[in-house]
């Protein structure tokens, strides 16, 4: 542990050097000088800030992870330098560069230096070196980056930090914890709200605002919160306006004052702040104990805040780190009321948590209240059904035991916005459907035509992976909003015939077509349905068109080696061109899933192209449908050949006209085709394509992917040069 505390520190210098205001050498140059400045104000939560900007410390040669001396009138602390509250244990000291505002500041994380060392505006503050690097392991260690952009999380759900609170004593839907679903400062309100409609709360404790600060939320220009605002007119919100000094007086008198609100009213209940992380984190932390929850499960769910921010890794030295100075250190010291290094792991969470409430001021009886509440069974919407996980699909998707057929009956129709709730307190909401007609990377529970269970999915993702659920977990579905995404559905409900009379041609029933847009030879590459797995009667089709196209390469994205042989096996099995390709090893099986944007995806759509640029053409590429994972492929090697966008929307939504006879020009396309055009954005990296030189961003995904320049090269000649006839 040591040595890798040390290799970390080396880390951080490197990228300490690269980034501070002065190099390498004014560092080591500098005396580091005591800077002096005075208390420019006192914010709302007590910190300090300096009259003096933080490059002023760089200057004098300090530097992030350099624990201070500093001066406030006779007393001198010993304060590390770093950029943010998180960054310490809650309760202890910091000397902050905050960069957002370019301010110095100096504060207790959780506490309010103010008033605990008796400062004043204009007093005298005086920073010289305590020790050099004497904190830069533990700051690398704590290094905590998010955005606030929706598209860079998976879920409404985890963008919001909404969740039901499940740990020992507390069943779904009783009590929800989330980011503010009134203040919109990072961007977040709107889903919080959508998704406090959608479970139905009854009651809020906001911790952070008080009323006539929800009133300024309400009418800022992008205030769009309406049902928390009717919960706020009801009076179901308590405004408490709580500091971040939990172990204050006025943490615990507005704590004591939300706890008999709550028992006062009924459930299911929301408890917030403005992350949902700090004063959030530390109430839900406290109910859970109160309630019989473990010392695990307590560290469980406030943690999962780091992962669904910060991506931190569960059970990683940085999550252990994050945990033992924040929750861990409050539960020890202000709950239990130990010193900070107290084990409390096997104490008796409940009964100290009940201790702890009796201290700051309720009685029994409201503690029983307040217990009695917290204890109702699951507070769903009707109509509902529960039942459990009963497989994870090939890819990812979860299967229950809920029948489609019983899901129908229940009242559920196709077009209705329902919610699930999961035994492990994940929230979806997502639209109830009988096909994928939601955009990629968006959430869907599915009652699939030809299936006979219930699944919860995520088009183009993992939906096991990213709600955290395996077979047998428990999962309740309930309506949130009649036909809430009817006219959508019936927008992109597509349906077609697997029957060859009702298509044109064998070309369009096999969806098998030359892509030629840019530096593309003509006859060079295909695409099409698959010519081998016969599920959808056009194997047949497809191979005589490979054969007649004189294919010689082919890149089968749907199968492994055994689905292909299973498949040669088969009665109606009628591909013989395919097949012998196949036995001279010029078909490559890769078994992709359907989640362009994982790593294993982008893995085999490499190797796919590696093993293009190695083989003669013609090349053909196809999945099952030749729609989705071979839209993705051909969009890369459409950019890659130079074709313009317009081209690759084209070539993408002639699937679409095959199969569905979708018409070009409608609302039906021009929604249909944002899939791929959110596909070349993922390549791009960029949410413009306007000024986006495509066949570079594909080249840069390529050699991201380990492509070498000299297989590029290849591919690029291969796939421009006229096939010898």
């Amino acid at each position: 542990m040591k040595k890798a505390k040390q290799l970390i520190s080396v880390i951080l210098v490197m990228v300490l050097v690269i980034s501070s205001p002065i190099s390498t050498a004014a560092i080591k140059a500098a005396d580091q000088k005591a800077v002096t400045g005075t208390v420019a104000e006192i914010q709302k939560y007590g910190n300090l800030t300096i009259d003096i900007k933080p490059s002023k410390l760089y200057e004098a040669g300090y530097e992030l992870g350099d624990i201070l001396k500093v001066t406030v009138g006779e007393k001198t602390l010993s304060i590390p330098f770093c950029t943010s509250y998180s960054d310490v244990d809650t309760g202890s000291l910091v000397v902050r560069d905050s960069k957002e505002e370019d301010l110095l500041i100096v504060a207790i994380n959780m506490g309010n230096f103010a008033t605990t060392y008796g400062v004043n505006k204009g007093d005298t503050v005086t920073f010289s070196l305590g020790e050099k690097q004497g904190y830069l392991s533990e700051y690398l260690l704590r290094q905590l980056t998010r955005t606030n952009n929706r598209e860079d999380y998976a879920t409404d759900s985890i963008f919001a930090n909404f969740r039901s609170i499940t740990t020992t004593g507390i069943k779904p839907g009783v009590l929800y914890r989330s980011s503010n679903p009134s203040n919109n400062e990072l961007g977040r309100a709107a889903y919080a709200d959508r998704l406090t409609e959608a479970v139905g709360v009854k009651t809020v404790l906001n911790l952070a605002d008080s009323d006539s600060i929800i009133k300024e939320h309400m009418s800022a220009s992008d205030y769009k919160s309406e049902y928390y605002k009717n919960l706020f007119e009801k009076g179901q919100v308590a405004a408490l306006n709580m500091t971040v000094d939990i172990s204050g007086k006025d943490f615990q008198e507005k704590l004591v004052k939300g706890l008999r609100f709550m028992a006062n009213h009924e459930a299911p209940y929301l408890v917030h702040c403005t992350e949902g992380k700090d004063r959030a984190g530390y109430v839900s932390a406290v109910l859970e104990c109160l309630m019989g929850a473990t010392y695990d499960e307590v560290i469980k769910d406030y943690m999962l805040t780091y992962e669904n921010y910060y991506h931190v890794v569960r059970g990683s030295e940085q999550y252990n780190s994050i945990a033992k100075s924040n929750i861990i250190t409050s539960l020890t010291t202000v709950m239990c009321g130990y010193e900070k290094d107290k084990d409390i792991s096997k104490e008796n969470l409940s009964k100290a948590a009940e201790n702890y409430l009796k201290r700051i001021g309720l009685t029994e009886e409201e503690i029983k209240s307040l217990k009695a509440g917290l204890s109702v069974d699951s507070v769903y919407k009707t109509p509902k059904m529960s039942g459990k996980v009963v497989e994870i699909e090939k890819y990812g998707h979860t299967s229950t035991d809920i029948k489609i057929k019983d899901f129908y009956n229940a009242g559920f129709k196709a077009g209705d916005m329902v919610t699930a709730i999961f035994d492990n307190g994940f929230v979806l909401e997502a639209p109830f459907l009988d096909g994928y007609y939601v955009d990629n990377g968006k959430p869907l529970v599915r009652a699939y035509k030809g299936h006979t269970n219930i699944a919860l999915c995520i088009n183009y993702g993992k939906l096991f992976e990213v709600a955290d659920v395996k077979v047998g977990d428990k999962v309740t579905i309930m309506l949130t909003k009649k036909e809430g995404y009817l006219t959508e559905y019936e927008i992109r409900k597509l349906e077609r015939t697997n029957n060859r009379k009702d298509y044109s041609s064998d070309k369009v029933f096999a969806n098998f077509r030359n892509m030629t847009m840019g530096n593309l030879e003509k006859g060079v590459l295909y695409r099409s349905s698959s010519p081998i797995n016969n599920e959808l009667g056009r194997a047949a089709y497809a191979d005589k068109l490979e054969k007649k196209a004189k294919v010689k390469t082919i890149v089968n994205l749907a199968d492994s080696d055994a689905n292909i042989k299973n498949y040669e096996k088969a009665a109606d099995f009628k591909s013989p061109y395919y097949k012998s390709l196949y036995k001279k090893g010029q078909v490559l099986p890769l078994n992709m899933g359907l989640s362009y944007k994982s790593d294993d995806f982008k893995d085999s759509v490499i190797e796919g192209l590696k093993f293009m640029s190695k083989n003669p053409a013609p090349y053909l590429f196809h999945c099952t449908e030749g729609k989705d994972r071979t839209g993705f492929y051909g969009a890369l090697l459409g950019a890659f050949m130079k074709g313009t966008k317009e081209e690759i929307v084209a070539d993408y939504m002639q699937s679409y006209v095959n199969y569905y006879h979708v018409k070009k020009g409608t609302k039906q396309y021009k929604l249909i085709s944002e899939d791929v055009l959110a596909m070349l954005k993922y390549i791009a990296k960029t949410d413009n394509l306007d000024k986006v030189d495509l066949s570079k961003a594909a080249v840069n995904y390529m050699r991201e992917g380990k492509m070498t320049t000299a297989e590029i090269k290849a591919l690029r000649k291969n796939l421009s040069t006229s096939v010898k006839k």
